[in-house]
């Protein structure tokens, strides 16, 4: 009789203990946002006049007598008003990219995509030596910095060859091809990135590339490219590096042999990538570039001006390629979303 009830106490269902939910962080304003930003890169300039401002005053009242303290008191809010001022007045004065959307609506610019910004805190979830770009692609496929280059594959999916180019130097064309093309690799492309830039050698420094020969020995060659390709050990990733050469006015827009080249890569690859010299530095950059079937400009978030990029845009439509805008290093506080090509 008394197994009864201890058979029903088992059938009912334990009662769960609620938790309470945890509280989202309220998002953060993009204009508080852009302000700090703003802040962090006019800081100077603004302690700077309001050091002058109160300076001068100082010394004007320390001539009538006025003792310092009391005069430094009374100078030290227009010195603040005028270095605020003035930082305002550069920070509107820079006129860059704050908006991945403005550019396709007001600017009629093809935007083929966006990447957020690799920050300290996404690099610490990767091992201490893998904390790169191509390492993010690598070790955190569904990140957003991964999925952002899986997304430009679809702009990518129709040309065979494709330049990065940049408006200015350091506006991170070569990582975003490298990165384009470890990408098209791990979705099953059969891909090359060619340094084209022999002068800088970005690409190969930064995939830490001492080669004695290159693509400038290859263009005088394209018969026998094979030999002078190496292979990414992390990725598996082909590229063709640009050795360092006694002459450095020697350019591949002089070399007859690299048209030549760029069709061998056509035939032997599904996608051959060309990170390009900047378009506003020389000459070589845009005449490198409009050898591909698609350019892609690669510009700075809150860094590129848009004159720069205009510039740039002119100078690459001229030789009537197919170009897009791709933007990287957005803030992650900026939900730009996926954007892909029509």
């Amino acid at each position: 009789m008394t197994a009864a009830p201890l058979v029903e106490r088992a059938r009912r269902p334990a009662t769960r203990t609620r938790q309470p939910r945890a509280r989202r962080k309220p998002s953060r304003s993009l204009a508080l946002s852009r302000l700090r930003r703003s802040l962090a890169r006019q800081w100077w300039i603004a302690l700077l006049a309001a050091s002058v401002v109160v300076a001068a005053g100082v010394i004007y009242d320390a001539l009538g007598g006025v003792r310092p303290l009391a005069s430094a008191l009374f100078w030290l809010p227009f010195g603040l008003t005028a270095g605020l001022t003035l930082a305002l007045v550069r920070e509107i004065g820079r006129n860059t990219i704050t908006s991945v959307s403005s550019l396709g609506k007001h600017r009629n610019y093809a935007v083929v995509g966006a990447a957020p910004e690799l920050t300290a805190k996404a690099l610490r979830q990767l091992p201490p030596d893998r904390r790169t770009a191509i390492g993010c692609l690598a070790f955190q496929p569904a990140s957003s910095f991964s999925t952002a280059f899986r997304d430009l594959q679809h702009a990518l999916a129709n040309s065979s060859v494709v330049s990065f180019v940049a408006a200015l130097p350091a506006e991170g064309a070569t990582t975003a091809a490298v990165c384009a093309a470890v990408s098209a690799t791990q979705q099953g492309r059969k891909t090359i990135v060619v340094d084209c830039d022999t002068r800088r050698r970005t690409l190969s420094r930064y995939l830490e590339s001492e080669a004695e020969v290159g693509t400038l020995e290859a263009s005088q060659r394209p018969a026998g490219w094979q030999s002078f390709v190496h292979e990414e050990p992390e990725t598996g990733l082909h590229y063709l590096p640009a050795a360092r050469g006694p002459n450095p006015w020697r350019t591949l827009a002089d070399s007859p042999g690299f048209p030549a080249l760029i069709d061998e890569l056509r035939t032997a690859y599904d996608l051959v990538v060309l990170d390009c010299p900047p378009a506003l530095g020389s000459a070589d950059g845009p005449i490198v570039a409009s050898m591909a079937d698609q350019c892609v400009v690669v510009a700075s978030w809150d860094r590129t001006p848009i004159s720069a990029l205009r510039n740039a845009m002119r100078l690459l439509q001229r030789a009537e390629i197919t170009t897009g805008v791709y933007v990287n290093r957005v803030p992650p506080e900026y939900r730009f979303g996926r954007l892909r090509g029509d």
